[in-house]
């Protein structure tokens, strides 16, 4: 009996290593192209590009989710997290059903992945991956692709159980701004942040944000953008001043960029937060207070940007 109990609980912690092994990446969020080529067959492949670049080449048996699919207006404020009732239907239109493994990809630094991949694990489903270096990687390795296009079996009855804490509304925003436990990291452009690049109806950032730009996670191998170690993203953090003990609010133009951002810091343990609506609504709702603010009359905010 002895010896039997042991062989189970030998034969349990091999599987454990070998699924933690499997995901890999950078936490548990990003998968690395040798593990996707490996696994082609056991998971869902979502091609998030531009449809015309999807046709002109992509991961055999990938589908094309055009980033419109997933990015839902309301309220005028447009790339928010579809609502339960339209994830659901999306999931059910392209054959995603909730024990389903996701991994998604766009180019390498398309942070439109990272939107995909945050929509899912926001609604839940965790068994959601970014490819790191996406396409760009996949192709500068010689890997195969394809011109078919991938198979779609419609299902139905997608459900969602439950969301994850992982979202931020602009009025959740404005209650923590002078929250000493609360920061708030932005993760757009030097020119966006200061206001010299107005994007909606001002420019500038939220009283009290952080600048550190979401392409400051990557680095360069063989021409293709891929994460930095943990050990360097870890640095880059602390310089920043996002602690541990901190909850992290991120968020861009339109929370695209800080979805990317988001989930790294999830990867890492953080306590964090996308805030979706981001700058485009936050600027465009003039009572949210702004720092280093320059008016655009007349854009309204109809540039979505990232």
């Amino acid at each position: 009996m002895i010896r039997r109990r042991v062989f189970r609980i030998g034969v349990f912690l091999m599987v454990l290593l070998i699924t933690t092994e499997a995901f890999a990446g950078l936490g548990d969020y990003f998968v690395e192209t040798d593990w996707l080529d490996n696994n082609r067959e056991k998971v869902k492949i979502v091609d998030v590009r531009n449809p015309a670049l999807y046709l002109l080449g992509h991961i055999e048996g990938a589908v094309n989710i055009d980033r419109s699919e997933f990015l839902s207006t309301r309220h005028g404020t447009k790339c928010l997290v579809p609502t339960v009732k339209e994830f659901e239907l999306l999931m059910d239109r392209y054959g995603i059903t909730p024990e389903m493994v996701v991994v998604a990809y766009s180019e390498d630094n398309n942070p439109y992945m990272a939107r995909f991949v945050w929509t899912l694990r926001f609604h839940g489903h965790e068994r959601s991956y970014l490819l790191d270096g996406g396409y760009d990687k996949w192709v500068t390795e010689g890997r195969s692709t394809s011109l078919m296009t991938g198979r779609v079996d419609r299902v139905s009855g997608y459900r969602v159980s439950g969301s994850a804490d992982i979202r931020a509304g602009g009025d959740y925003v404005l209650a923590r701004l002078n929250n000493p436990l609360t920061f708030i990291w932005d993760t757009r452009r030097k020119s966006e942040f200061t206001g010299t690049e107005v994007r909606a109806a001002r420019g500038g950032h939220i009283p009290g944000a952080v600048h550190l730009e979401w392409l400051d996670l990557l680095r360069d191998e063989k021409g293709v953008k891929v994460l930095k170690s943990e050990k360097e993203i870890q640095m880059i953090l602390e310089a920043a001043g996002i602690s541990r003990n901190l909850e992290i609010i991120a968020h861009c133009q339109t929370g695209i960029r800080s979805s990317y951002a988001t989930l790294v810091l999830l990867s890492l343990g953080y306590r964090a937060k996308n805030y979706d609506g981001s700058w485009i609504e936050w600027a465009n709702c003039h009572n949210f207070p702004v720092e280093g603010s320059s008016e655009q009359a007349g854009l309204g905010g109809r540039h979505m940007g990232l």
